[in-house]
């Protein structure tokens, strides 16, 4: 059964992108949704590699911070990737790098089945295996060149993918160097959202910028 999304803008908050530029993923969390986001993915990611466990749980520690913002404000928070921090932490839901799409049932067994599980997808192939193991949503990247992951391999583009999106199964947020001037595009080729970072993120004004793509969305 397809499960509510809490918006169709989808902020990735990922932590080495936003320690690159001096701000805590606090900061930009409460910024973010102070902007009106509703939907935050927090990306460890790479931030952990050169970490002591005391290092690691103090990570951990700050993204457990996040969810509870977000609990307080009504947002729904998801974790990358993590599983089991993800159900420690009450996250909202998890999402899955294309590789983990086969744990998606898992999940929902660990979260609860009100969980949402997204999944990255760069190719009709990831796309369709997302969609076998049922997940709720899914983001196909990089539709544009990308501000947090430079070089990440080449634009999948509006015009090439929207018949492939269009006729999917689940809900797909176009993600890579999306900007707010591009939402109405991405809606209009039948990406049912947009996923931003580098945009987000990577704005002076996080808290501007979000109103910015807020706005954007609900225009188109």
């Amino acid at each position: 059964m397809a499960r509510h999304l809490p918006s169709r803008l989808y902020a990735i908050a990922d932590v080495s992108f936003c320690a690159a530029r001096g701000l805590s993923l606090e900061e930009v969390a409460a910024r973010a949704i102070a902007g009106g986001v509703s939907m935050l993915s927090v990306r460890v990611g790479e931030a952990l590699v050169g970490r002591d466990a005391r290092g690691r749980e103090a990570l951990w520690g700050e993204v457990q911070k996040v969810v509870e913002q977000g609990r307080q404000a009504g947002a729904t928070v998801l974790l990358h990737a993590h599983i089991e921090r993800a159900a420690s932490m009450g996250c909202g839901g998890v999402h899955l790098k294309a590789r983990q799409a086969g744990e998606v049932a898992g999940v929902r067994a660990r979260l609860g089945e009100e969980a949402l599980v997204g999944v990255s997808c760069h190719n009709a192939e990831e796309l369709r295996a997302a969609e076998e193991v049922g997940a709720d949503f899914v983001t196909l990247s990089p539709i544009f060149a990308s501000v947090s992951k430079p070089g990440y391999g080449g634009e999948v583009g509006l015009k090439r993918w929207a018949r492939l999106v269009a006729a999917s199964r689940v809900p797909v947020y176009a993600l890579g160097g999306v900007r707010p001037e591009h939402v109405a595009d991405c809606l209009a080729a039948g990406f049912w959202g947009v996923a931003v970072v580098g945009g987000l993120f990577g704005a002076e004004d996080v808290e501007g910028a979000a109103r910015n793509y807020v706005q954007s969305v609900n225009a188109a």
